[in-house]
């Protein structure tokens, strides 16, 4: 949640739409953003895993985020939809204003995201609403995608001892090695590395 905050281009190619938010220090804006996370399965790209082979979950992010920008406009324009059109299945014929400054242009994402992305977005979306009033609102927007929380291509780890399976003394961590997907998450894997980082030391008498 980024309280007074802008969302922000994220892309690194012009065949892509990609967001992520931000907040300046003085979290001072007329906006507010949140990046909603969820779950992406091993058998979601499975048919992508025998061309590809390990890097089937990158094909998958590149394959979301170039179907992003089929949908949205030139010049990083990015794809959106009210908030709760996107839950109920309905067309957002106009928008809200926005914090994201290349502009954002109505999309059907409920219709062309992959099923098994939408659906559970929307399905978490709504159980965000009976349990907060106001939050599935006409005023806010789903703005896409934020395809990057974490990475797509795990590096492998003991689960007992925390480090690589073939390279001594190397500890994979956090959202860049595949481990957690925010920041919160990042943070309590630190905290498991350090641990696991000092039994090691304290083992070896370094």
């Amino acid at each position: 949640m980024c309280p007074g905050g802008f969302i922000v281009p994220a892309m690194t190619d012009g065949t892509q739409s990609v967001v992520n938010g931000m907040s300046p220090s003085g979290r001072n804006s007329a906006f507010a953003n949140s990046g909603l996370v969820t779950e992406v399965r091993l058998e979601d790209f499975a048919h992508l895993r025998e061309e590809w082979g390990e890097l089937a979950g990158l094909r998958y992010q590149q394959l979301f985020e170039e179907l992003a920008r089929q949908h949205s406009g030139d010049k990083q324009v990015a794809p959106a939809q009210r908030v709760s059109d996107f839950v109920y299945g309905r067309e957002s014929r106009t928008l809200p204003r926005t914090s994201y400054i290349p502009g954002i242009t109505p999309s059907r994402l409920d219709r062309w995201m992959p099923e098994e992305i939408g659906a559970r977005l929307r399905s978490g979306i709504a159980t965000f609403g009976k349990k907060m009033k106001g939050f599935v609102a006409d005023e806010a927007i789903v703005v896409g995608v934020e395809s990057r929380t974490s990475t797509p291509v795990r590096i492998p780890r003991d689960p007992d001892t925390l480090m690589h399976t073939q390279v001594e003394g190397l500890f994979p961590a956090g959202e860049g090695a595949g481990y957690a997907g925010g920041i919160v998450s990042a943070a309590l894997d630190g905290e498991r590395i350090a641990e696991a980082v000092a039994r090691y030391c304290k083992a070896h008498n370094f």
